[in-house]
């Protein structure tokens, strides 16, 4: 994990000439919806396993020093930082690693069709600021190789590593087949150990609402055997004591959906004298 940096604010340096944002554009609806995805995936209430303070964003400028110019991953993730209650109170708009205390742990870069030197500056870059692992998803292939690249930092460069599991931070990434907004395809997602993704806040709806719908189905199922227990009971009760005539009642009985009127019913049958009395429990004047 990062080494945090412990800078006292009258040790802070002076970032007024400091380059902090500029007017970039994304580079298209789809590596804006996967940027999307790998960011608000890890906010929309699932279970992440990640239990400190983190950001994960997208186009956010990493500064390591104001000498340095700064470099704007397509997504990054920064666990454990210093300063997270109030970050967004002060002037901080960019990742100074002054201010958060670390450099980020993951920062990915996904290729579009016009490449932006991922495997040459950029990946430079990444290690002189120190950055754990720099991961490059190529949907493309524009790169002519694998479709995802993981590179873990070893002393000063980065070497290829050959999964896609990060320990420090407790998540992996993996390719996944599928549909997210409406748009199917291959999408680099957050996953855990076992691989499986985290599920993104429509696909907990999605779940949440299969639940509800099977615990209706259990319980309808449920009903449904109750009352046709307690038909069979009457019907048992019907004919015992007024033989086969009292089954004349027996239709009217059986489109009875409440089954607490169906449970009077059969407990009403020893009481009961006549046919007229047990209609009297469910018809009552």
């Amino acid at each position: 994990m990062s080494e945090p940096l412990t800078l006292d604010p009258s040790q802070l340096p002076d970032i007024s000439n400091l380059v902090l944002e500029d007017d970039t554009p994304l580079d298209s609806f789809i590596n804006e919806k996967q940027q999307r995805l790998l960011t608000t995936v890890l906010y929309s209430g699932g279970d992440t396993g990640i239990t400190v303070p983190f950001i994960a964003a997208a186009n956010v400028g990493l500064f390591s020093s104001v000498r340095q110019p700064g470099v704007a991953p397509d997504v990054f993730l920064s666990i454990n930082i210093t300063g997270a209650e109030d970050w967004w109170e002060r002037q901080v708009r960019s990742y100074l690693f002054w201010e958060f205390g670390k450099p980020p742990e993951i920062a990915i870069e996904i290729v579009s069709p016009t490449p932006g030197n991922e495997l040459g500056s950029k990946l430079i870059d990444y290690a002189r600021m120190r950055i754990p692992y720099y991961v490059v998803y190529d949907p493309l292939r524009e790169l002519r190789g694998s479709t995802l690249r993981v590179f873990e930092l070893q002393n000063q460069s980065y070497v290829p590593k050959t999964d896609a599991w990060f320990p420090e931070v407790g998540l992996g990434l993996t390719l996944w087949q599928g549909e997210f907004e409406n748009v199917a395809g291959t999408w680099l997602r957050w996953c855990y150990p076992s691989g499986a993704p985290i599920p993104t806040g429509d696909e907990l709806a999605r779940q949440k609402d299969a639940q509800l719908s099977q615990k209706d189905a259990q319980l309808l199922e449920e009903q449904a055997r109750t009352k046709q227990a307690f038909i069979q009971m009457i019907e048992l009760g019907l004919r015992l004591k007024f033989g086969e005539r009292g089954l004349v009642l027996l239709d009217e009985i059986s489109a009875i959906s409440d089954v607490g009127v169906l449970q009077a019913i059969a407990s009403g049958l020893a009481a009961a004298n006549n046919l007229d009395e047990i209609c009297q429990i469910y018809q009552p004047s």
